[in-house]
């Protein structure tokens, strides 16, 4: 789940790989609409095309692609995209090509939920077509540290086809939940492994979970104040009165690979909507898609041709911007790797990560943002080619695989493995994905190798694994990295260690530095708005968390197109920055928020709904009873 995707700041990238990195792709960057010439009196360098709105967007993931997209759309304004980044579009998280096997490689694997309305949007915008570039919703794998705690349904397909989730409640019961709404649908259409320590007991308990749900509004800035100063940990035992059992084995794999930190660390307010988003908005929420190949092949390669063919668009690449200051006729100035180059403009768009905006000076940022305050997750990235079984596995999505006959039925029945912390003494902090990238992406499928007229040595077998809150790993050398990551492995989908070192055909192994948003305690506090002042906006995935109710990727596709809104308005320019609203409460969320709202009319100020048996009288009262 992977957020699923590592929301990468390009800029806090290290890598480390075996020898030489060849970047994929022939795209090339360059600058030509924002011509510069020497001011021989100043020694500066000033813009010679002074007759359209001249537009600087820095960073060049998702965010900066989506506001150089709508910046551009108007006839207008001319956009330059710097991106520090040597690679090509999308930057570290486009990806590139190993030395050896020449296989692609990226950092850590995006996933595309069913209701990233906008991010579907842009993509067809782009002229691309989904079913193209992006599998079929895929089912995930949830592994705790007791072991494997469910196989998540895909929700969003059970009303149009015969085919029901795999479940272990009986038919009857089973045809009613079918319509339930969100998030019964997902608690209970879960096939819940029968080895799983959770109880009904356990299950039950979420039910205390639904008045701060209730009380939650995703868009209300008022909501995000009453929880955003308590941890998820607080919240989940303290308020709501979720079993130990059902926090250990549920929630906290959750929180370590969805807001990607533990929950005595992450923020309520943020786990509440994260949840929300990824999981009980509207039936099938939950529901998730791959790419199926590289994001920089599928996606930021065809969107940088889409930008070019506008003809107003320069994107440039290798591109460290060391400052940005304001003049005093209200133009900003961009300093680009430490004044070897200087770029006047009209409005600058940042669209970088929290913690790369530590490295740029920009007085107007550090009046509005505690920048020092701000915080990343660490993540390392780990792609292992290996040697190919001889005999190819059919698993239960009819896809063929080539791992080891006993990791392949451990995944029988998802490509895709969910772990939480702990499921080696190494990981006492770190959540991680498993990926059999044979089933997921077009590069590696088997049917495509046999076709391909490879011999049998050039075959092989791909896993990728995504570790999260990887402070514990990030200082190892490559050997141990990859000697833990096949334990880990190993142990999560419960099969002996039947791999090591020379099973290794080819790997790479990607660092990430406090390069993912860390949604800790009060941070919604310090998050800005997408306008700082006229000429300066900001979007990424940390931005304006109290507004458009969407995480990652689709958070930062929302918050590009709303700091061009803003840049619109304030220049007195048309841009196409249309923002498709979230899914409309169900029905029954819709009475429960009207209660709660009714509630907090006449409850004390402060205070949050608690579960029943969260009562101070009704909990005493329960201790006292003892054990029957």
């Amino acid at each position: 789940m992977l957020r699923y995707s590592l929301i990468i700041c390009l800029w806090s990238f290290t890598y480390s790989f075996c020898p030489k990195i060849k970047p994929s792709g022939s795209l090339q960057f360059s600058t030509s609409l924002f011509s510069v010439e020497k001011d021989q009196s100043s020694g500066t360098k000033r813009n010679v095309n002074d007759d359209k709105l001249r537009v600087v967007v820095i960073g060049g993931g998702w965010a900066g692609f989506s506001a150089a997209d709508s910046a551009s759309s108007s006839s207008n304004t001319e956009v330059l995209l710097l991106d520090a980044s040597p690679r090509g579009p999308g930057g570290l998280a486009g990806g590139w090509r190993t030395p050896i096997l020449q296989r692609p490689v990226e950092t850590g694997l995006h996933g595309f939920w069913r209701d990233y309305r906008n991010t579907f949007d842009a993509i067809k915008k782009i002229g691309l077509d989904e079913s193209d570039i992006l599998t079929p919703y895929t089912p995930s794998i949830l592994v705790s540290e007791s072991g494997r705690v469910a196989v998540a349904p895909v929700l969003g397909e059970v009303e149009k086809s015969t085919a029901k989730p795999a479940t272990n409640l009986p038919e009857p019961i089973r045809d009613i939940v079918n319509t339930l709404p969100p998030p019964l649908d997902v608690a209970l259409l879960s096939d819940f492994s029968n080895a799983s320590p959770l109880s009904l007991f356990d299950r039950c308990s979420a039910i205390g979970l639904l008045g701060v749900w209730a009380d939650f509004e995703q868009e209300d800035p008022d909501s995000w104040q009453r929880y955003d100063g308590m941890s998820a940990e607080q919240l989940f035992l303290g308020v709501s009165g979720v079993t130990p059992t059902l926090y250990r084995e549920l929630v906290t794999p959750l929180l370590h690979v969805l807001p990607m930190t533990p929950g005595y660390d992450c923020s309520a307010a943020a786990a509440l909507s994260c949840f929300h988003v990824f999981a009980l908005a509207s039936k099938g929420a939950f529901d998730v898609r791959w790419c199926r190949g590289s994001i920089s092949d599928k996606i930021f390669n065809p969107w940088t041709k889409h930008l070019k063919s506008r003809e107003n668009v320069d994107i440039q690449g290798s591109a460290k911007v060391a400052s940005i200051s304001q003049a005093t006729d209200g133009k900003y100035e961009v300093v680009v790797n430490d004044g070897e180059q200087i770029i006047d403009c009209d409005a600058v768009i940042l669209a970088v990560g929290a913690t790369a905006l530590k490295r740029i000076e920009c007085q107007n940022i550090r009046k509005e943002i505690p920048v020092d305050r701000l915080r990343g997750v660490t993540c390392v990235a780990v792609r292992l080619f290996l040697h190919p079984h001889p005999q190819a596995t059919t698993t239960k999505d009819g896809k063929d695989t080539q791992l080891p006959p006993d990791m392949a039925k451990a995944m029988e029945e998802s490509p895709v493995v969910v772990c939480g912390p702990r499921i080696i003494p190494e990981l006492a902090e770190t959540g991680f994905c498993i990926y059999d990238l044979q089933r997921m992406q077009d590069d590696f499928a088997v049917s495509t190798e046999k076709g391909s007229g490879d011999t049998a040595s050039e075959a092989f077998a791909t896993l990728e694994v995504d570790f999260f809150r990887a402070d514990s790993l990030i200082n190892r050398t490559n050997e141990e990295i990859i000697q833990l990551t096949l334990r880990a492995v190993s142990a999560a989908l419960d099969v002996e260690n039947s791999l090591d070192l020379t099973h290794v055909l080819d790997f790479s192994v990607v660092r990430a530095r406090d390069a993912v948003s860390h949604f800790c305690v009060n941070s919604a506090s310090w998050s800005p708005s997408v306008k700082i002042d006229k000429g300066m906006y900001m979007c990424g995935d940390w931005i304006d968390r109290t507004g458009h109710a969407s995480w990652s990727t689709e958070k930062a596709v929302v918050t590009g197109r709303q700091a061009v809104a803003k840049l619109a308005t304030d220049f007195g320019i048309q841009c196409e920055t249309d923002v498709i609203p979230v899914p409309t409460d169900t029905p029954q969320l819709s009475s429960l928020r009207n209660a709660a709202k009714s509630m907090r009319r006449v409850a004390p100020e402060g205070s949050l709904p608690q579960a029943p048996w969260m009562l101070p009288q009704i909990a005493t009262a329960l201790r006292n009873r003892g054990p029957t």
